[in-house]
């Protein structure tokens, strides 16, 4: 929870500095951390139960694998937080100016 935290943080940080929306960002940066943590317990969960179900492995793969689980979760999470980082430092492109000058009035 404290990473997220600190995401959050980082995230609002860098929003502010190239003019977005910085809480918006920084909810989105806790729910990045958050969301990729439990989609990468979610994905190996899936992988090992079908490992259970079709390929006859023992029902304590779950709790054999429990350490490995968790260290393979943080590092996708802290993975996609710095990918969040990395895009928040760029500076968002200016549209640019009209180029050509307007069309003329009409004439009556």
């Amino acid at each position: 929870m404290i990473f997220a935290i600190v995401t959050a943080i980082l995230a609002y940080q860098r929003a502010k500095e190239t003019g977005r929306n910085a809480w918006l960002w920084a909810i989105i940066g806790a729910s990045v951390y958050i969301g990729s943590q439990l989609i990468v317990g979610l994905a190996v969960g899936v992988f090992l139960g079908f490992g259970v179900a079709f390929l006859d492995w023992p029902e304590s793969v779950f709790e054999d694998y429990q350490l490995g689980i968790t260290i393979l979760g943080l590092l996708g999470a802290i993975a996609a937080s710095w990918l969040l980082i990395k895009f928040l430092s760029r500076v968002p492109a200016e549209e640019p100016m009209m180029t050509a000058p307007p069309p003329p009035p009409p004439q009556f």
